[in-house]
């Protein structure tokens, strides 16, 4: 896969991550997630993967809006880092939130088959 090819496939994986992170499909977001995700909150909550899908499925979690806004593109072989912005709207813990983020991703090339590896995301106001 050429540069260009490596970002479509990131971008439709991010599509399908954003669905099901809505959806509250745990099943879908663990095959997309690496075993190894570290996923950092705006908040500086910082989760494992196991810990993430468990929040997400008891409802923790409810995401309602999932909008990205700028993304940068670095693809390094078998890994990509994403700079971008991105509007969430979520209900944690009983308390509705609005939250412009920055964030970085990570996404790896494992077995032939692309996973989020690492999410780290601070608030800011962004222009979307």
């Amino acid at each position: 896969m050429n540069e260009s090819e490596v970002v479509a496939r990131i971008e439709a994986l991010e599509a399908q991550r954003i669905a099901a992170t809505l959806a509250g499909q745990t099943d879908v977001l663990a095959g997309l997630l690496g075993d190894d995700l570290r996923y950092v909150h705006s908040s500086g909550t910082d989760e494992t993967k196991a810990e993430f899908l468990a929040r997400l499925a008891s409802g923790h979690y409810v995401y309602k809006a999932l909008e990205s806004g700028h993304r940068d593109f670095r693809v390094f072989g078998d890994v990509v880092l994403v700079n971008g912005n991105i509007r969430i709207e979520v209900v944690s813990q009983g308390k509705d939130k609005l939250i412009q983020c920055r964030y970085l991703q990570a996404w790896a090339k494992r077995d032939g088959n692309w996973q989020m590896v690492a999410w780290q995301s601070t608030t800011a106001p962004v222009a979307m």
